[in-house]
């Protein structure tokens, strides 16, 4: 295969209106809005086994609570809020969003039925879609061009910030409750999930208050006289079917790695659970350290290793870095589901963490750096929603129905879960290998000449 054309940063391309100081504050301002969006979207891994008892749900209808009931909404309300952050407040859009779902996961330890924590869920779907076109938009206008990976994955360390929380804290205040005399006669008959789902809700509200204290970034585009007009959804389309092997590949490709991402977070808790019979306390401790220590050390050394590769010329970094990543991903999964210890698989979990987190900034970066940014928003809700369509429906329940349908014995669920992320894990390289050529070359285009390709509309 040939090696794909080398690309070369422009000068002047590093404008920026915000000092450092205001730009890390909003990068760390929105890594924290993650961390919590994800704590509220995982919680419910870790309270699997008292919901299930007291909802009469089955392991297949719990992986639609998981993925679906907060997919649905997410991916069909990810369109139009990314056109809003386009053209409107981005901040303000952010925080609307993160009391909404801060509401509606305090609403979830109200639910007496499947049906109504379904709609709960889809209530938090609907105010995490807010978060990541609107995130994505405004870091890529406050940061130099040439730290982007690394923002967008310190921004993304939020992810594993709020997913390790979820266990950890989840995990803690779950025992606390289980076991804790509550002075308050009114709490003594609620069951400790319920409990559980209104403390993790409350902080999101306290920090929606202090979002108003960031700026907003001004809004800058790559192509030079590029219109301030919000771009229809037809011109939206014909520029992606443009280049659409490129945006297949980036795509589907990262898609997949959600899928993986998805199965491994929402049934890791109940395979140790269930295999090593550890009390969610023990799973929460053990889970919540690896997911935080091995996602945080692999956002960093993949947005130095991205931003290294950028800056060497190639143009098809997101891409190498995805195939890395599955590589070990899967690996690492094996090595997790057969270790034959609760020790030994926790700290294998920690090395798939790792490899999950490798090509999180290069590929958040990787649409920011070959999309005008009057595109930026829609194209951004657009990625998201494919990747969650992937990770949040098939994520989820493939374990699950495999377990059922194929192994008939949940405690094979650990089986189920390897062969998921085996799957998606060869499919995405695929993907990744079609792709590369199509990405380089535009990379090169915008980065050699600072001028869109002749078949952008603008």
């Amino acid at each position: 295969m040939s090696r794909p054309p080398k690309a070369v940063a422009v000068a002047g391309q590093d404008d920026n209106a915000m000092s450092p100081l205001r730009a890390l504050i909003l990068v760390v301002a929105l890594m924290a809005a993650l961390a919590l969006s994800f704590m509220d979207r995982q919680i419910l891994s870790l309270l699997v086994e008292p919901i299930k008892a007291d909802l009469a749900i089955s392991d297949t209808r719990f992986g639609m609570l998981q993925g679906l009931a907060f997919a649905i909404f997410y991916i069909g309300f990810g369109i139009p809020l990314g056109r809003l952050a386009d053209r409107g407040s981005r901040r303000n859009l952010v925080i609307f969003g993160i009391a909404l779902w801060s509401l509606m996961t305090m609403a979830c330890g109200s639910a007496g039925s499947f049906a109504a924590l379904f709609a709960w869920r889809a209530g938090v779907g609907i105010g995490e879609a807010t978060l990541s076109p609107a995130a994505y938009s405004m870091i890529a206008d406050a940061v130099p061009k040439r730290r982007l990976s690394l923002a967008l994955g310190a921004y993304n360390m939020g992810v594993y910030l709020g997913s390790g929380l979820a266990l950890l804290v989840g995990g803690a205040l779950l025992d606390l409750f289980t076991r804790a005399e509550l002075d308050l006669a009114a709490l003594r008959d609620i069951a400790p999930w319920r409990l559980v789902f209104l403390a993790v809700g409350l902080p999101g509200l306290l920090l929606a208050g202090l979002m108003l204290l960031i700026r907003e970034p001004r809004r800058t585009h790559y192509e030079p006289g590029a219109a301030d007009v919000l771009p229809s959804i037809a011109e939206t389309v014909r520029f992606i079917r443009g280049e659409w092997r490129l945006f297949a590949s980036l795509i589907l490709g990262f898609a997949c790695h959600n899928t993986a991402l998805y199965a491994l977070l929402s049934w890791i808790p109940a395979f140790l659970g269930r295999h090593y019979h550890l009390a969610p306390a023990g799973v929460g401790g053990a889970l919540g350290l690896a997911t935080m220590g091995g996602g945080g050390l692999g956002l960093i050394i993949g947005g130095v290793i991205s931003d290294r590769l950028f800056a060497a010329g190639r143009g098809d970094t997101p891409l190498l870095v995805g195939m890395l990543s599955m590589t070990g991903i899967a690996v690492a999964t094996v090595w997790m589901i057969f270790a034959g210890s609760a020790g030994a698989s926790s700290i294998a979990f920690g090395v798939v963490m790792v490899f999950v987190a490798l090509p999180i900034g290069a590929a958040a970066a990787a649409l920011q750096l070959v999309v005008p940014n009057r595109y930026r928003g829609q194209i951004s809700a657009l990625y998201l929603i494919c990747i969650s369509l992937a990770g949040l429906t098939i994520g989820p329940i493939g374990p699950p129905l495999i377990g059922d349908l194929v192994f008939h014995d949940p405690a094979r669920i650990g089986e189920a879960i390897a062969l998921t992320v085996g799957c998606a894990a060869v499919l995405s390289i695929l993907l990744f290998l079609a792709g590369r050529p199509a990405y380089a070359r535009r990379y090169a285009a915008i980065h050699l000449t600072n001028t869109a390709p002749s078949g952008d509309p603008s």
